[in-house]
């Protein structure tokens, strides 16, 4: 079983968060300083910041989902 309240501690977490943002911003620079022609590493660089950012937003819809429950009781 998933905590939610576990998940949202993680992804709110300074150190998480920076780790992930300096995972991003390397493929980033991977990319801007790859060469043209080099479409395979390119390609590379931009899945991994895709699957990167897909990873958050899926936490964050696990984190969220506690949230939705518990207001669901105070309407």
């Amino acid at each position: 079983m998933i905590n939610p309240e576990g998940i949202a501690n993680i992804i709110n977490d300074d150190s998480f968060k920076e780790a992930m943002d300096e995972l991003i911003k390397t493929h980033i620079n991977m990319l801007i300083h790859s060469d043209v022609d080099d479409k395979v590493a390119r390609e590379i660089c931009y899945m991994r910041i895709t699957t990167v950012n897909e990873i958050m937003a899926h936490l964050q819809g696990i984190a969220d989902g506690k949230k939705i429950e518990d207001n669901k009781w105070e309407i």
